[in-house]
């Protein structure tokens, strides 16, 4: 509603309207710098962004009655247990680029690609993918809801979710044809490299 509300209002002065607006917290109102973060709210399987204070009150498992879940900021990869073209096949995703997570409320593991419609789920073969964390511990370390297993060409990353959904969207806005064109291809490349470049091995856990 609040989205249609600014339809129905008289339209600002020209110069409020060239103001840049500020970015809130979704919980509290408190506005937001550039590196805010992120909760998800697990009824409305939405991502809400938030100051400082409120996302550490949900860094907790339980806190705010199990409603809210923040998002890590972890990424990490398992060079030791590379995926193989094979292990690949067996979970059956038709395309190159996908990022699987557990949804809580559904009581399994989704698997999504990125599309000009934006995330689209796919059909994984579940026991497949059982049968790959046994042997790939990074597949079956991230937090439900809240991380996700990143592949691209068989390159793996634990990531978090709303890296993800951002990643959907950059591509999303760079799609151009049928194949997504050179700037979705651009879009994927520059997203793997920053994953590089961040990406610290699973097994230095502390």
């Amino acid at each position: 509603m609040s989205g249609l509300r600014r339809f129905t209002q008289p339209a600002p002065p020209r110069e409020a309207a060239a103001a840049p607006a500020v970015e809130r917290c979704e919980l509290c109102g408190t506005p937001l710098d550039d590196r805010h973060g992120h909760v998800v709210e697990l009824d409305k399987r939405s991502i809400a962004c938030t100051c400082r204070a409120c996302y550490l009150l949900f860094t907790r498992d339980g806190a705010g009655g199990g409603r809210y879940k923040a998002v890590p900021d972890r990424y990490r990869t398992d060079p030791a247990h590379p995926l193989t073209a094979a292990d690949w096949e067996a979970l059956g995703i038709p395309v190159t680029t996908a990022f699987f997570f557990t949804n809580s409320a559904l009581g399994r593991v989704v698997a999504c690609y990125p599309s000009p419609a934006g995330a689209t789920e796919c059909e994984l073969d579940l026991a497949a993918w059982t049968g790959l964390t046994g042997t790939h511990p990074l597949l079956a370390a991230p937090e439900p809801d809240v991380e996700a297993v990143f592949v691209t060409d068989l390159d793996a990353f634990l990531v978090p979710i709303d890296a993800c959904y951002a990643f959907v969207g950059q591509v999303r806005l760079a799609w151009r044809g049928l194949s997504g064109g050179a700037e979705a291809q651009r879009a994927v490349a520059d997203f793997v490299a920053g994953l590089r470049a961040r990406s610290r091995p699973l097994h230095r856990e502390a």
